[in-house]
């Protein structure tokens, strides 16, 4: 017996949504209208204070009108193009897994006709033998029953946040009339990317798990009683619960924060390279003076190695004197003929 419990919440909240829709749109165009006015008058202060000429006055406000109508173009359809992503993402998905019909009530059934398939394993078993066969039965079943529940909620869980983003979403549309806050809108789309990324990647891995889970009631049907069957299954479904719980969330939040509708990406990387270049500029400078400083520092050297073998005697350190550059060292013949020159007499 099959129960639509589950299908009737997913359905509930897709038709509550379009009701979302049709009340927060009007809002959203509100919202707009009068941030463009904000914007565009705090444009219009700073062309006068600037004193902007005409050229300069048309290519901002060119930008500007631009900007407002692409993203009023996206408040206008959003009612057709956001439900295209979410639904976009969950075909491609539902395609990819060879999957056509999967529900929250479908994962739920395939769970409960397992357990069913384990209790009924150990009925043809005698009272002693069944004893022990059905208590490992049961635990087994009672596992497979909540994992596959928590499985069944994981995808309703995604399916209502697509509906949420779907409806409820067009009011954050509205703020992107401003550069202020635009950043709202920038994380809306990153959001309703991310959630369409789960649902992708939530169908591929319960297409495959619902494959898997499908091989296991053969292996129950066998004849005879061993807990290793039971155990099989009792692992397959925690890790199935694993796989459908971890993936999907870590995929989605690699998706956040992921859509810029700013030039910021690009100014940053700008403004780092100019800051390297500054730095490479000012290094380069200090090392043309540094070489500037060494040539002076040979030609003084060469100018005192020339006046050394062209001048006689004392007349040598009168010039060193006059060129500003410090004498060498007396040597050790200099310092031999002033000890054996004698005294002069009285």
């Amino acid at each position: 017996m099959s129960s639509t419990i589950l299908n009737d919440i997913v359905r509930d909240y897709e038709a509550i949504s379009a009701a979302w829709f049709s009340a927060l749109g009007p809002i959203a165009h509100r919202i707009f209208w009068i941030l463009v006015a904000i914007q565009l008058t705090w444009s219009a202060i700073w062309w006068v204070l600037d004193r902007e000429d005409g050229l300069g006055v048309l290519s901002s406000l060119l930008r500007q009108v631009v900007a407002i109508g692409f993203f009023y173009a996206l408040l206008l359809n959003g009612g057709t193009w956001i439900p295209a992503v979410i639904q976009g993402f969950s075909q491609a998905g539902a395609t990819a897994a060879g999957i056509t019909n999967l529900s929250p009530t479908g994962v739920f059934d395939q769970g409960l006709s397992l357990a069913n398939k384990i209790l009924n394993a150990t009925a043809d078993l005698g009272l002693l033998d069944g004893f022990f066969a059905s208590l490992i039965a049961g635990i087994t079943a009672l596992v497979v029953v909540i994992a596959f529940a928590i499985i069944a909620a994981q995808l309703l869980v995604v399916l209502v946040e697509s509906f949420i983003v779907i409806g409820a979403g067009i009011l954050f549309l509205g703020f992107a009339g401003s550069r202020w806050t635009k950043f709202f809108t920038e994380r809306y789309l990153s959001y309703l990317a991310s959630v369409g990324v789960k649902l992708f990647v939530l169908y591929l891995i319960m297409g495959v798990g619902m494959g898997i889970a499908s091989r296991w009631l053969p292996i129950l049907e066998r004849g005879g009683f061993s807990p290793i069957p039971f155990f099989y299954v009792m692992g397959g479904s925690l890790v199935f619960v694993f796989l459908t719980w971890h993936i999907p969330s870590v995929a989605g939040s690699m998706m956040a924060g992921a859509v810029s509708l700013s030039l910021s990406d690009a100014v940053y990387p700008a403004m780092l390279g100019s800051r390297a270049a500054g730095a490479g500029l000012v290094m380069a400078g200090a090392v043309g003076a540094a070489a500037v400083s060494g040539v002076r520092w040979g030609v003084d050297r060469l100018r005192v190695h020339t006046s050394l073998h062209t001048v006689n005697g004392d007349s040598t350190r009168p010039q060193l004197r006059g060129t500003g550059v410090s004498a060498p060292p007396p040597t050790g013949a200099d310092q031999a003929r002033s000890q054996g020159k004698p005294d002069a007499g009285p």
